[in-house]
């Protein structure tokens, strides 16, 4: 037979196989060699991070992106929800002079029990909001910024500044810009609520739609968007003083909580102050309490206590200047579909105390609360104008114990939950009030203390001015990620190591007390550390001061790494979204420009 057609020898299949393999490599190799030079160009253009990551070009939008993730602490266990307080001796509290009384509207009572249950988690279990919702961001009062910041460079640069204005309160005197403690709202509404605001028609169909509530001292209650500056609404002008901060309904209802700083006289002819609820769907007062409250064992009726709310009790806290603290029960609706939201408060339950040695306000001691009440489980915590610490029992408006600061405490209380302690940890600051002042001078102190004993774990002191009000008036950042452990807190008109009186900025060791660095200055401090974190970890300190500026530190050192001048004296504390920055300005000192509420790009 001869040689069979159409089908390849062992030689030519092995030939064949050889070369294909020899192209696949070719292929793969020329694959490889155009993926090196494209990622060389990404490279060399900026458009890729050493870890693989994009970064885009920065640009400035109209709407801002979702946060930053920042790196989060190791997650620690909640503590036992059953978890209560130790409560003081009977003897204990005879010996400071204390007793207290309850009241529901007028009526005082011997004894009440709360019909629905408050109780308040972890801060970071406060709401699911996109934003900084209240003073100090939840129940705990620990943080004033949302987000995170990326590629921070270490630049402060203003986007947009709005002037605002003045309210003349004759006898009370002319009140300007904002004040203390003065946080803006920022908030990122969801698309659902975004459709039901009463803001202008362009932001409704706009996602990610994030708004600055910015209530003032010349009576208005202001509305930007974040990122341009622009109105979003007209200002509500309430026609009072709006010194505190105001607090946004942490359910993600549009409802807006704010209290009056200075007095007034209503229309009725009442003098005094009130506590108002406005709806932010028509841009009205929805319901009012207060005036001159005859429950209150001191004259001056204001509240710059900024609010708490218990979602689940949907029940509202706050703390009077007039001594009184708060609790109402809203009955808040919020129907979405119809569009509507609506309150229907129920009795005020009020608790009323009496220490040895207070007084009205001209005395050693005097009554109110100009700190705002931080919570855990159903304790509220709150330092007084007196100089106590006080938990009190929310579902029985009773006291489980007192703490002599010894010093006006309107810098208040933060709280930490503790797993390995199984506990919380307090943190308070307070002033320099004059009562124990020689030459001009008194101590002011920040304390550590255990939340369920009320035990004093360390203190800390420091020499400051009574004459020019020296002391804490901000409540301190528990540092996290790289300043774990670190305690970062500001004090005005404090003792310099120069022999002056000035602004302070301090770093303590969490666990001792002791001090790590500082930052000495000539003007004085009111505004809160507000502290920041990129997606490393590093911590960043934004500090604004009486003499207008806000500068820029490095958490880890206190090294100062950028300062810009906002124009005129800075009481208020900013609010951070991101790497957006917003704070208002008094209008006076500084470098005499006129107030505003300022945006800064951090960047």
């Amino acid at each position: 037979m001869g040689r069979q057609t159409g089908r390849p020898s062992f030689r030519a299949v092995r030939r064949r196989k050889y070369i294909a393999r020899r192209i696949m490599v070719l292929i793969l190799l020329a694959g490889v060699i155009v993926g090196l030079v494209f990622l060389t160009k990404a490279l060399f253009a900026g458009k890729v991070t050493p870890n693989g990551g994009a970064t885009p070009t920065p640009e400035l939008s109209e709407t801002p992106a979702e946060p930053t993730p920042t790196p989060k602490p190791t997650p620690t266990p909640e503590l036992d929800a059953a978890l209560t307080v130790t409560e003081q001796s009977a003897d204990a509290l005879s010996q400071m002079g204390f007793h207290s009384e309850i009241f529901v509207r007028r009526d005082q009572t011997t004894a009440y029990t709360r019909e629905e249950n408050i109780y308040f988690g972890r801060g970071d279990k406060y709401s699911d909001l996109k934003g900084v919702i209240t003073y100090g961001g939840n129940n705990f009062r620990s943080s004033f910024a949302y987000g995170g910041v990326n590629a921070l460079s270490g630049q402060l640069t203003t986007a947009w500044e709005k002037s605002i204005g003045q309210l003349d309160c004759g006898t009370d005197g002319v009140w300007t810009g904002t004040g203390w403690t003065g946080m803006p709202i920022i908030i990122q509404w969801d698309s659902e609520t975004r459709a039901l605001l009463g803001i202008a028609e362009e932001f409704k169909a706009k996602d990610g739609f994030t708004e600055v509530i910015y209530p003032a001292m010349d009576g208005k209650i202001y509305f930007f968007e974040l990122n341009t500056g622009k109105a979003t609404r007209s200002p509500i002008d309430m026609g009072v003083v709006n010194k505190g901060t105001a607090t946004l309904d942490p359910r993600g209802y549009p409802l807006l909580y704010l209290g009056q700083g200075v007095q007034s006289t209503s229309e009725e002819g009442t003098y005094g102050a009130w506590f108002r609820v406005v709806s932010l769907i028509d841009n009205s007062v929805i319901s009012t309490f207060g005036g001159r409250d005859p429950a209150s064992n001191r004259q001056w009726q204001a509240y710059d206590s900024s609010p708490i709310f218990a979602s689940d009790a949907d029940t509202l806290i706050i703390g009077g200047e007039n001594g009184l603290l708060y609790t109402v029960k809203l009955n808040a609706r919020f129907d979405k579909e119809a569009g509507t939201v609506s309150v229907d408060p129920g009795r005020l339950v009020k608790y009323r105390y009496h220490f040895s040695g207070y007084s009205d306000s001209d005395g050693a001691r005097w009554y109110g609360i100009e700190s705002s009440v931080a919570a855990w489980h159903q304790y509220a915590f709150f330092t007084d104008n007196g100089g106590m610490l006080q938990c009190v029992d929310l579902n029985s408006m009773t006291l489980k114990y007192a703490v002599d600061t010894d010093g006006d405490g309107d810098a208040g209380v933060v709280i930490e939950e503790s797993a390995d302690n199984n506990t919380i940890f307090l943190y308070a600051a307070n002033k320099a009030d004059g009562r124990n002042a020689a030459d001009g001078r008194d101590k002011a102190y920040i304390r550590k203390i255990d939340g369920r004993t009320g035990t004093v774990a360390w203190t800390k002191t420091f020499d400051a001015s009574a004459e020019n009000a020296g002391g804490a008036y901000a409540p301190v950042h528990i540092g996290k990620n790289e300043l774990n452990g670190t305690i970062i807190a500001s004090l005005s008109a404090a003792a310099l190591n120069d022999g002056t009186d000035g602004g302070l900025i301090i770093a303590l060791d969490k666990s001792t007390g002791e001090e790590k660095w500082r930052v000495e200055q000539a003007d004085g401090i009111w505004s809160a550390p507000v502290v920041i974190y990129d997606e490393n970890g590093k911590g960043y300190i934004l500090q604004c001061d009486r003499g207008g500026k806000l500068t820029l530190y490095s958490g880890i050192d206190g090294q100062a790494m950028c300062s810009i001048d906002l124009g005129s004296r800075i009481e208020s504390t900013p609010a951070v979204f991101n790497n957006t920055l917003v704070v208002g300005t008094r209008g006076v000192d500084g470098s005499g420009q006129g107030p505003k509420i300022v945006g800064i790009r951090i960047g």
